[in-house]
């Protein structure tokens, strides 16, 4: 028979042959089996997926994010300087993680094909959770994935390689891929280093590889047969077009477009305003004649006289127009003769200087920058609390607004979810965490906001039935 007809699962325990449809107990040595599988995790016979190889950039050992290599720093420094995205990107962050994480095993399906769900406490698992912080570890791979679009989920594997015992994430902006070896789409290995954007290299003395597993392929099978360290990261994306290794986040479009550097200009340019801007209130006009028809024989005044009376004229004129003691005050100008004119002119004239700040400048085009971040992180700006507006969307956004908006939001985020949950299930199958029979599953709790619902009714059974 040939051998493209034989199956042999992970563990090299048992065979199968499609043209006889005959199971093998395979009873050989570890060795034999460690041959039979193979590298990597996948029997010898079995056929890998396929990974496309994109012609690494020359340069070093890692593969660069970015033109400079320093894309996520780049973007963490857009980030910090909005006003609205940092706490978006918290807000949908923390939107998903909802009520945390819980554990369980799946009892049965529903007739629409959702399964149900009972959660367990097992004090092994309970010890995992506790040891691994994994409430955090949730949160912030929810937040670079948020972020980033990439994850670097870490597991570490007990000194007999029974167990995984601990999982942690590490920082998006400091890890790179290396380099992949000739002809291999997926790297080896990732360097985590904290100093990219201050001359860090993939081999210098701050730098630490670390292995990978491939997600694509049957991970516990590859960790199983794998003796090349006690740590791995196992990476997490979201898929973007023509990306091969770091994935771009959709909200990114904002930073492209220039919007983001319009919601940033315009307060640096405000600060300005405020900061140079003269106090001008008034610009008053005396007009020439005046002093001569006040003061007699003007032009025979020594200069000295001249500054001295004007002095007193201002002086006079700026205590009534000023302070809360000039509020309400009748101001009274007076027409004279311009003998050179023989015309009668007003010897004060008082225009009000418009105040452009007062009249909101560029408010609109702020809204309007706020109103693309929203719509590019994917949070409705009634899920921050922000009334809709010009830029914001029609309507005024009645209480029945948010609510939908937020279930909508919660029904939409499972593959975000399923990317975060997805290195906790792998180490439920490979720890072999069952309960009765059945296996581990982890889950996220998120409650839906439900319509308030009268007592002894079919809708609030159903609400706290819900719950």
């Amino acid at each position: 028979m040939s051998r493209d007809r034989v199956v042999v699962n992970n563990d090299a325990t048992l065979a199968y042959t499609q043209q006889s449809g005959t199971v093998f107990r395979l009873n050989m040595s570890a060795s034999s089996a460690a041959a039979l599988r193979g590298s990597g995790g996948k029997t010898a016979l079995e056929t890998p997926p396929t990974t496309p190889v994109k012609k690494p950039d020359a340069g070093g050992d890692d593969n660069p994010w970015g033109e400079d290599n320093l894309f996520p720093q780049a973007v963490i420094r857009d980030i910090e300087k909005n006003t609205v995205l940092p706490s978006v990107l918290e807000r949908k962050t923390s939107m998903m993680y909802g009520g945390g994480i819980v554990y369980g095993i799946i009892t049965g399906v529903n007739k629409d094909g959702s399964k149900i769900f009972e959660a367990q406490e097992v004090p092994e698992i309970e010890e995992f959770m506790e040891a691994s912080n994994v409430p955090l570890y949730a949160f912030e791979g929810l937040h670079e994935v948020n972020t980033f679009s990439n994850g670097f989920p870490e597991l570490i594997v007990s000194k007999n390689r029974q167990k995984i015992v601990r999982i942690s994430i590490q920082e998006t902006a400091w890890t790179r891929y290396m380099k992949p070896k000739s002809g291999k789409g997926l790297p080896t290995h990732v360097v985590i280093n904290a100093n990219w954007d201050n001359g860090g290299s993939a081999t210098d003395e701050y730098a630490t590889q670390v292995p990978i597993l491939d997600p694509y392929d049957d991970a516990v099978g590859q960790l199983r047969a794998r003796t090349d360290g006690f740590k791995y990261i196992y990476p997490i994306s979201i898929p973007s077009a023509d990306k091969a290794l770091y994935q771009l986040a959709s909200w990114n479009s904002v930073r492209r477009s220039g919007w983001l550097d319009v919601a940033a200009a315009i307060p640096e340019f405000k600060k300005a305003l405020f900061k140079n801007q003269l106090s001008v209130k008034y610009l008053v006009s005396i007009h020439s004649a005046y002093w001569e028809w006040k003061y007699g024989d003007w032009e025979g005044l020594s200069q000295e006289e001249k500054v001295r009376l004007i002095n007193d004229e201002l002086t006079a004129f700026d205590n009534v127009m000023s302070g809360t003691n000039g509020a309400g005050k009748t101001v009274m100008t007076t027409t004279i003769l311009d003998k050179r004119t023989n015309t009668e002119v007003e010897a004060f004239k008082i225009t009000a200087i418009d105040d452009k700040l007062k009249d909101g400048l560029y408010i609109e085009d702020s809204a309007e920058a706020s109103s693309h971040i929203y719509t590019a992180v994917g949070v409705a700006p009634s899920l921050m609390g922000v009334s809709p507006g010009k830029g914001m969307g029609d309507g005024a956004g009645g209480g029945s607004e948010p609510r939908v908006l937020f279930n909508n939001f919660v029904s939409t985020a499972q593959f975000h979810l399923d990317l975060v949950l997805a290195p906790l299930n792998l180490i439920a199958r490979y720890n072999n965490w069952t309960v009765n029979g059945k296996p581990i599953k982890f889950r996220f709790l998120n409650p839906f906001v439900m319509l308030p619902a009268a007592k002894d009714t079919p809708a609030a059974d159903a609400q706290q039935q819900s719950k």
